[in-house]
């Protein structure tokens, strides 16, 4: 499976190396993203069931970003879920759960809007 590359997470989303290290490892699987930050496993022990591991994995990388929250929108792609920078236009890590992947962008460029 293709992976955002450290290199592209450190430089798209403005983060430095280790933390791009972190979000890649949450990504690829390689690290519990209940282990990174307080996020995830408190939004684990608040649900009745476990959610999808995607929607962890997002609260984990939400509280590396220090963004404000796991949100998900509707677009010409598909739904998307996505850790809210809050500017539609600075790139964040979304996901996307009708392929699967994860991908490191703007929320802005896949938002088809109503009026179209």
């Amino acid at each position: 499976m293709n992976y955002p590359s450290v290199k592209r997470i450190s430089e798209c989303l403005s983060v430095d190396n280790a933390i791009a290290m972190q979000i890649r490892g949450i990504i690829d699987g390689s690290t519990d993203p209940v282990t990174v930050g307080t996020d995830a496993r408190q939004y684990v022990g608040s649900c009745f069931n476990r959610p999808s591991d995607y929607v962890v994995q997002l609260y984990a990388i939400n509280e590396l970003m220090q963004s404000y929250g796991v949100e998900s929108f509707d677009s010409v792609h598909g739904t998307a879920d996505y850790c809210n920078t809050g500017d539609s236009y600075t790139p964040t890590v979304l996901y996307f759960p009708s392929d699967g992947r994860f991908r490191v962008g703007c929320q802005g460029d896949y938002v088809k809007l109503s009026n179209d």
